[in-house]
C-alpha cells in the first residue's frame, strides 16, 4: 500500500505554492478533542437507549391491546375462535427479547448511518426501518413461541406480535423524527469541521451549512494552499466569520488544536497526492471525512455507485419527460392532497381573508402572470401582502434587492402590510395557489413559478424548470427560499426536473411543514 505523503516536505520541495496568513479562532480550544469524542459516544450510546424505551412501552401497549381484542372475541371471525387467552408471561418474554430488537437494527445498519452521514432523513430511512422491524417481529415471534410450549397458542402470540409491529411502525419513525427536529433548533452533538478548500464551493458549502444547523457541524475554519485574498471573496462572502487557518501540511496540529472530528474536502487547489494524504491522515486519526464531488451541480441522491475493477464510478439517471402513468399519479396526488388542505383550513383562509380586508384597502387576492410548463403563461394567484400601488414602486426600490440573479427580494420591504408581513412570514399568502392546482396550472411541488419578466432572463439550464409543472412548494422552500442565492436555486431546480419521484414529491411536502414552521427566508 502506498505510503501517506509527508506534507510538509511536499511543501518545501515547491510542490504548493501560494501564501496565507493565520488567523486565530474566537472559540479556540472550546471543546477538546477528547471531550468531544466523549459526546459523540454518548450520542450513539443514547439513541439504542431511547429505542429500548420506545419498544418496551410499545410491547405494553400491544399486550393489553391483544388481550382486550382476544378476550372480546372481536378477532374471532378473522383468525378463528380460541386463540388461547395471553398470559404476562407472553409481555415479560418479549420485553426480555428487547437486545434481540437492538441487534436487528445493528445488523440492518440502522444506527451506522446516524455516525457515517452528515443528513440522515427519518423520511429516507422508512424502508430501512420497516425491513428490521418486519425482521425483529419475526426474531421475537419465534423467540416467544419457542419458549411457549403451547401456551399460550401461536396465534395469541401472533396477534401480539403483529399489533408491536404495526404500532413499532409507527412509533419508532416518530420517534426519531421528532428528536432530529429538535435536534435541528438546538443540537448539543455539533461536530468541529474544517473544510479543505476556500474557493467557491468551499464558501458556498458553509454558507448552506450555516443554513441548516440540522446536520450539527460546526465549522471552524478553511484549509487550503491560497491565501482568502488569492481565492477572490467578494465582500459578501467574507460576511461568513469563517478564517484560514493553515495549509494541509497543519493538518495534524490544526485537527488537535481546535478539536476537529470531521473533514471535508472541497475543491482545494492543493495537488491531489497531497489531498489524499489529508484524507489518509484523517482517517489514522479517526477523523471522519466528506469529500464534495466533481461535477456536484448534475448529481442527485438517486446517484448509483459502480465499481469498475476497483474504480468508482457514479452513474446518473437518465432523464426522460414523465410518462402518462407518472403524469397521472403527480395529477392525483395534487388534488386529493388540495381538497384536503382546504377542507382543513377552510377557517383560517376566511379568517385571514377578514383581516386583509380589513388592513388596508385593495383587493383580496393579488394576481400576477407567471410563466409555467413550456413557457405557458398564467395568472398565479395570492393573498395580498402588500399595498395597492406596489408594482409601481418597484423600479424605486430596485437598488435594494437583497438577491441575485433575476428576482426582486428586500427582508424589510416598505410596501408590505401589517397583515401582509405576517402572512409572508408563515407563507400563509400562498395558500390561494391552491386555486391554480385545481385549474392544472400548477402543483403541490414544482419549482417556484417566476413572473414573466424575471423567467424570460432564465437562460440555459435555469430555463430547464419550464419543463415541469411548476409548484406551491420545491426544493428552494425547503432548503431556505429566499436566503438561496439565484445560481443554487437554479441548480436545485435542475436536479428536480432530473430526477423527479413520486416519492422526492411526498418528502418535499413533509419538510415543507418543518420549513414553515422554521420560517427561513421567508420574507
Amino acid at each position: 500500500m502506498e505510503n501517506t505523503p509527508d506534507l510538509k516536505a511536499a511543501e518545501r520541495q515547491g510542490e504548493i505554492s501560494g501564501s496565507w496568513s493565520f488567523l486565530p479562532y474566537e472559540e479556540e480550544q472550546e471543546t477538546p478533542r477528547r471531550e468531544l469524542q466523549l459526546l459523540r459516544a454518548v450520542h450513539a450510546l443514547v439513541i439504542p437507549l431511547v429505542d429500548t424505551a420506545v419498544i418496551a412501552v410499545t410491547l405494553v401497549i400491544a399486550y393489553f391491546m391483544a388481550e382486550s381484542l382476544i378476550s372480546n372475541g372481536s378477532l374471532d371471525g378473522l383468525i378463528g375462535s380460541s386463540p388461547g387467552a395471553l398470559t404476562t408471561w407472553v409481555l415479560w418474554a418479549g420485553l426480555i427479547s428487547i437486545p434481540l430488537w437492538l441487534v436487528v437494527f445493528a445488523a440492518f445498519g440502522v444506527y451506522r448511518r446516524e455516525v457515517i452521514r452528515l443528513s440522515v432523513s427519518t423520511f429516507d430511512e422508512l424502508p430501512q426501518t420497516i425491513g428490521a422491524l418486519s425482521a425483529g417481529s419475526w426474531v421475537m415471534f419465534s423467540f416467544l413461541a419457542l419458549f411457549s410450549r403451547g401456551n399460550p397458542t401461536g396465534r395469541a402470540i401472533w396477534i401480539f406480535v403483529v399489533l408491536a409491529w404495526v404500532l413499532l411502525t409507527i412509533m419508532l419513525p416518530l420517534r426519531r423524527a421528532v428528536v432530529r427536529i429538535g435536534l435541528s433548533f438546538k443540537n448539543p452533538f455539533r461536530t468541529s469541521t474544517l473544510v479543505v478548500g476556500a474557493g467557491e464551493v468551499g464558501r458556498s458549502l458553509i454558507g448552506r451549512l450555516a443554513r441548516h444547523r440540522e446536520y450539527g457541524l460546526r465549522v471552524v475554519g478553511f484549509l487550503d494552499t491560497a491565501s482568502l485574498e488569492e481565492q477572490r471573496v467578494g465582500e459578501e462572502e467574507q460576511a461568513a466569520p469563517v478564517q484560514l487557518l493553515g495549509r494541509p501540511s497543519e493538518l495534524r496540529s490544526i485537527v488537535d488544536r481546535y478539536g476537529i472530528s470531521r473533514v471535508i474536502i472541497a475543491f482545494s487547489r492543493t495537488p491531489h497526492p497531497l489531498i489524499l494524504g489529508v484524507i489518509h491522515q484523517c482517517q489514522e486519526m479517526k477523523v471522519d471525512v466528506s469529500v464534495v464531488p466533481r461535477f456536484f451541480e448534475a448529481l442527485s441522491p438517486w446517484v448509483e455507485i459502480e465499481d469498475v475493477e476497483g474504480l468508482p464510478i457514479m452513474s446518473l439517471p437518465r432523464y426522460t419527460r414523465h410518462g402518462r402513468i407518472a403524469r397521472l399519479a403527480k395529477r392525483v396526488m395534487d388534488l386529493v392532497g388540495a381538497t384536503i388542505v382546504a377542507t382543513v383550513l377552510s377557517p383560517l383562509l376566511l379568517f385571514v381573508a377578514l383581516l386583509i380586508k380589513l388592513d388596508s384597502p385593495g383587493p383580496l387576492f393579488f394576481k400576477q402572470g407567471r410563466m409555467g410548463k413550456d413557457h405557458k403563461h398564467f395568472l398565479m394567484y395570492k393573498y395580498r401582502s402588500m399595498l395597492v400601488d406596489a408594482d409601481s414602486r418597484k423600479d424605486e426600490l430596485a437598488g435594494q434587492n437583497e438577491v441575485t440573479g433575476p428576482i426582486f427580494k428586500m427582508k424589510d420591504d416598505p410596501r408590505l402590510t401589517r397583515v401582509g408581513r405576517i402572512i409572508r412570514r408563515l407563507s400563509i399568502d400562498e395558500l390561494p395557489q391552491l386555486i391554480n392546482v385545481f385549474r392544472g396550472e400548477m402543483s403541490l411541488v414544482g419549482p417556484r413559478p417566476l413572473p414573466v419578466a424575471e423567467a424570460e432572463g432564465c437562460l440555459g439550464t435555469a430555463d430547464m424548470r419550464h419543463l415541469v409543472q411548476p409548484g406551491i412548494t420545491g426544493l428552494w422552500q425547503i432548503l431556505g427560499r429566499s436566503d438561496i442565492p439565484y445560481e443554487e436555486m437554479v441548480q436545485l431546480d435542475y436536479l428536480y426536473v432530473a430526477n423527479w419521484t413520486l416519492r422526492w414529491d411526498i418528502k418535499i411536502i413533509l419538510r415543507t411543514v418543518l420549513a414553515i414552521v422554521r420560517k427561513r427566508g421567508a420574507y
